[in-house]
C-alpha cells in the first residue's frame, strides 16, 4: 500500500522518523526494485544553518517551499541527494534520505549519493516532482515494528542543537 499524501504535509522531524522502515521503490524498464528506508536526517527552514533552505529561494532549492512530498535532489560534490519536502507550502523543510537496505536487489544504498546512483534517481528526472504522480519512484508502507536510534547529522559543521539523523537500529546499512 502506497502512503498518503498526507503523511508529508507533517513536521519534518516527524515525518523523518515515520519513513525508518517504509519501502522505496524504483521502476527501471520492466524491474522493480524495493528497499527499505533505513536512515534519514530532517532539515528545517531558513534558520537551520545546514538546510538548504538557509540561503533563501533559488532555482536550486526552490522545490523545499513546495507542498510535502515535492521531491528535492541537490547534488553535493559529485553526488545527488534525494530529498522529499514535508510541510505546508511556503514553509522550506525536506528530509534527506541516507540509506537504504536493498530488499529484492544488490546494490551500495550506504549513502546518500551511493543510493541515487544505484537506483538511477536523477535529478532531470525528478527534481520538483510530486511523489504522487509518478509511475516509476513510490514509498510503500511497511508492515513491522523498528527500533529507531538518532544522532548528529553526518557531514554537517555548523549544526542545530539536537539530534536529526534517524536510523533503524542495528542495521547493517546504515551509513557511518
Amino acid at each position: 500500500m502506497e502512503l498518503r499524501k498526507e503523511f508529508f504535509r507533517r513536521p519534518v522531524e516527524l515525518v523523518a522518523k515515520e519513513l525508518l522502515g517504509k519501502i522505496l521503490v524504483r521502476k527501471i524498464n520492466k524491474k522493480v526494485l524495493r528497499a527499505k528506508i533505513v536512515e534519514t536526517e530532517a532539515y528545517f527552514g531558513t534558520e537551520d544553518p545546514a538546510s538548504w533552505a538557509r540561503f533563501g529561494k533559488r532555482k536550486d532549492n526552490e522545490a523545499m517551499w513546495c507542498e510535502g512530498g515535492t521531491i528535492l535532489i541537490k547534488n553535493v560534490h559529485k553526488y545527488k541527494m534525494l530529498n522529499f519536502v514535508t510541510g505546508i507550502e511556503g514553509e522550506p523543510q525536506a528530509v534527506l534520505i541516507r540509506a537504504l537496505e536493498p530488499l529484492n536487489f544488490e546494490g551500495r544504498c550506504s549513502g546518500p549519493g551511493l543510493l541515487t546512483e544505484c537506483l538511477k534517481i536523477e535529478k532531470e528526472e525528478f527534481a520538483g516532482k510530486d511523489i504522487f504522480l509518478l509511475k516509476d519512484l513510490w514509498i510503500e508502507e511497511y508492515k513491522g515494528n523498528v527500533e529507531i536510534e538518532n544522532g548528529k547529522r553526518i557531514g554537517v559543521v555548523k549544526d542545530l542543537d539536537g539530534n536529526y539523523r534517524f536510523f533503524i537500529k542495528g542495521n547493517k546499512f546504515v551509513s557511518r
